[in-house]
């Protein structure tokens, strides 16, 4: 069976659709941009806004559950753009209980634009004063606002309510995402940062990913590459084809704190640590290391893509890859922190200046409930275990007639088939091993990352070197960071 592509993750709209669940759509009834409520409340009634990039399936089910719930309290979802266009990406079949074919759809990236845009407007509307009671940070410097008070500590409220139980959540979680020692930004669902291994070349490595750096990956990957045929051109490259810009921004957020420090408006890339850090990654292309743009896509040991989005990828991506024989594996970093590294596509804040703070609370812990980390239509990693256990358990019906749906269900990649077995206990083992680590928050900031990609450039192009590219970001992001 012809490999898919890590970077082709099965996520929202993909494997959620071939399971029957309820499709990606916003409810027609989001606001988009400053428009305020759909409707007025009625008097005595309370209306909570909350500032999206994009709204998606979780958010509007929740406000309608949550209405439901609290009849004197209204969601308002004020949505910044529209949602991104998915595209047709094969077949699932489902024999059985009606299930039929269901096209396969791969979720596009949020466009950068409209992340800065939104980044841009919420910030503005922070500072003056007019923002809405809950906000999505993605693409905040969320650290920035803190130190201006203008976000709730979120840490004093989960200690000060009763029925908020930390120990029912993946605390390493919220542990990494702390400033000053305080959570001023919740993640309700995350993304892992991990890489695809080719277990069958990796068992005589004695790789420990709990730990190593990007140095010691270079030192394995070395010993890796291989010219069986003596025709000057590896058989096997250590690492799936990446470009230089996300391999240097890969590299740059796997120990951000270390080079940016976005509270302290401090900037640290003209240092020997960045430096080198730069000449190392340059390294890997001109080592072939990396996967050459003329070789086979399957001769590689690691796959550089493979981002965790839902419970649905880390089950079936390792089966669907180097026959059947793949495993995850941490990714290097150069800083302290050692775990597994998460991202957050919805991490949420309070408006310190907001009127209903006690209510944005209640509808942020709603989100973070047994109920709503159970559903499928969180498309996430769940940060609660009673959530995360009931996403792992229904990979165990799939194909048994039971909630999974059918007698068999298959995913059709290129034209043919590949059989979706119900998740054995060993499966949820290694999984449950997996969520167990995550501690590692890849922090990024959008104008930094931007600013690194954009004038690393010259640096992979052989025009300017490591130290002069160092001097240029350092000082193109203390501006910024001064702003």
């Amino acid at each position: 069976m012809r490999k898919m592509s890590v970077k082709q993750s099965v996520i929202a709209c993909s494997l959620v659709s071939m399971l029957s669940l309820t499709a990606c759509s916003s409810n027609p009834t989001t606001t988009t941009g400053d428009t305020g409520s759909t409707s007025s409340p009625a008097p005595g009634n309370k209306t909570i806004t909350l500032s999206v990039i994009t709204s998606d399936r979780f958010l509007e089910l929740a406000k309608q559950k949550y209405e439901a719930l609290h009849p004197d309290t209204k969601i308002n979802i004020k949505e910044y753009a529209a949602a991104p266009q998915t595209a047709p990406q094969g077949q699932a079949q489902g024999q059985g209980q009606g299930q039929g074919q269901q096209q396969m759809m791969i979720m596009q990236k949020p466009d950068p634009k409209n992340t800065e845009k939104y980044a841009s407007s919420v910030g503005a509307e922070l500072m003056s004063g007019k923002a809405s009671d809950i906000i999505v940070t993605s693409g905040l410097p969320y650290q920035k606002y803190a130190d201006k008070k203008l976000l709730e500590n979120i840490s004093d409220l989960m200690s000060k309510d009763a029925s908020f139980k930390k120990d029912n959540y993946y605390t390493g979680i919220f542990d990494a995402m702390t400033y000053n020692g305080s959570l001023y930004a919740v993640p309700i669902k995350v993304g892992l940062n991990m890489w695809l291994g080719n277990q069958a070349l990796l068992s005589a490595q004695q790789i420990d990913d709990s730990k190593w750096t990007w140095a010691d990956f270079k030192k394995k990957a070395s010993s890796m590459i291989a010219d069986k045929n003596n025709d000057g051109k590896p058989d096997t490259y250590p690492m799936g084809k990446i470009e230089p810009a996300e391999l240097v921004t890969s590299m740059l957020n796997s120990s951000f704190s270390k080079f940016a420090d976005v509270g302290a408006k401090k900037a640290k890339f003209d240092t020997p640590d960045f430096i080198n850090m730069l000449k190392l990654a340059k390294s890997m292309y001109d080592d072939k290391v990396i996967l050459a743009d003329n070789s086979d896509p399957n001769n590689v040991v690691f796959q550089p893509k493979g981002n965790v989005l839902m419970y649905t990828d880390m089950y079936t991506m390792p089966k669907m890859n180097f026959e059947g024989k793949g495993g995850y594996y941490n990714l290097p970093s150069e800083s302290e922190a050692k775990g597994t590294q998460f991202t957050s596509s919805l991490p949420l804040a309070i408006n310190s200046k907001s009127a209903n703070k006690k209510e944005a609370w209640e509808f942020v812990k709603y989100l973070l409930s047994d109920e709503m980390q159970s559903a499928r239509e969180l498309t996430g990693i769940a940060v609660n275990k009673t959530g995360a256990k009931a996403q792992i358990d229904f990979l165990k019906t799939l194909g048994t007639g039971g909630e999974g749906g059918g007698k068999q269900m298959k995913l059709m990649i290129n034209g043919k088939a590949a059989t979706v077995q119900p998740a054995t206990e060993q499966d949820v083992a290694a999984m449950e091993k997996i969520l167990n680590n995550v501690s590692v928050y890849a922090e990024n900031d959008l104008k930094i990352t931007n600013i690194v990609a954009e004038e690393t450039a010259p640096f992979f192009q052989g025009q300017k070197s490591a130290e002069e590219v160092a001097k240029v970001i350092q000082n193109k992001v203390n501006t910024y960071l001064q702003e």
